[in-house]
C-alpha cells in the first residue's frame, strides 16, 4: 500500500479507533491490477464472516458471485479508462458477495481509484450490506405482481360477465349460439372459448325422472 495512504489509513485508525472497531460499514483499500485486499477494517467480519488476515488473503473474484465479478470487471475497466483520462469519479454499485458460510448476501459498494506518485493504483472503498433492504424490495416487486395477476384476472372476470349477461343469438332448433363472426358453437363450447370455465357431464333432478324414471 502507498506510504501516505497507508499513514492517512493509520492515522484515521488512531483518532477514531472505537468507531474502526465498531463500523457497521467496511472501508477497504485494494490493489487495482490484482484486485487484492491490502486494508479492511475489523468491521468486515461482522458483515462477511472473513477475518482480516482471511480477507488479505482474498482477491475480489473470491468474493463475488461469478455474476457479480464479471459485472464489477466491466465497471472497472470502464472507471479506470476515465481516471487515466483525469476523470476522478466515486462509483455506487450493488453486487453480490459470498459469506464465509457459503450463502450469499447484498453490498452496496462505494469506491473510486487512487493513486499516489510512484506507487501502484488502488480502490479505495467502503462497503455496506444490504440485504435487509433488497430483501424487501423483493417482496414489494412480489406484491406489485401479484397484485397486478389479480387485477388482470378480475378484469377477466369482469369481461367474462359481461359477455355471459348480454344478449346471445341461439338456435332454437339445435341450441347452438352465434358469435361475433356469425359462426355458430356448441353452447359449452362457446362458453369454454370465451371463458376459463371447464363442462363435466351430469344430469339434474328434472330429466333423471324423465329419461331414467323406471330405473
Amino acid at each position: 500500500m502507498a506510504k501516505k495512504l497507508r499513514e492517512k489509513i493509520k492515522d484515521l485508525e488512531e483518532r477514531y479507533r472505537y468507531l474502526s472497531d465498531n463500523l457497521l460499514d467496511s472501508i477497504w483499500v485494494m490493489d487495482a491490477d490484482r484486485l487484492k485486499f491490502e486494508y479492511i477494517t475489523p468491521s468486515t467480519e461482522r458483515i462477511s464472516g472473513y477475518t482480516i488476515e482471511e480477507h488479505l488473503n482474498l482477491t475480489l473474484k473470491d468474493r463475488l458471485t461469478p455474476e457479480s465479478f464479471h459485472k464489477i470487471e466491466k465497471i472497472l475497466a470502464e472507471e479506470r479508462r476515465g481516471f487515466e483520462r483525469g476523470i476522478k469519479t466515486i462509483r455506487k454499485m450493488e453486487l453480490e458477495w459470498t459469506h464465509k458460510d457459503g450463502s450469499v448476501y447484498w453490498v452496496e459498494i462505494r469506491a473510486k481509484f487512487y493513486k499516489e506518485e510512484g506507487e501502484s493504483l488502488k480502490i479505495v472503498g467502503i462497503s455496506r450490506d444490504i440485504s435487509e433492504q433488497k430483501k424487501i424490495e423483493q417482496q414489494q416487486t412480489d406484491l406489485i405482481k401479484k397484485l397486478g395477476e389479480a387485477l388482470a384476472e378480475k378484469n377477466s372476470l369482469l369481461q367474462e360477465n359481461k359477455i355471459l349477461r348480454g344478449l346471445l343469438p341461439i338456435c332454437s332448433g339445435c341450441r347452438r349460439i352465434r358469435d361475433e363472426n356469425n359462426r355458430w358453437w356448441p353452447l359449452d363450447a362457446y362458453v369454454k372459448k370465451k371463458t376459463e370455465a371447464e363442462f363435466t357431464h351430469t344430469i339434474c333432478p328434472d330429466c333423471q325422472e324423465v329419461f331414467y324414471g323406471d330405473i
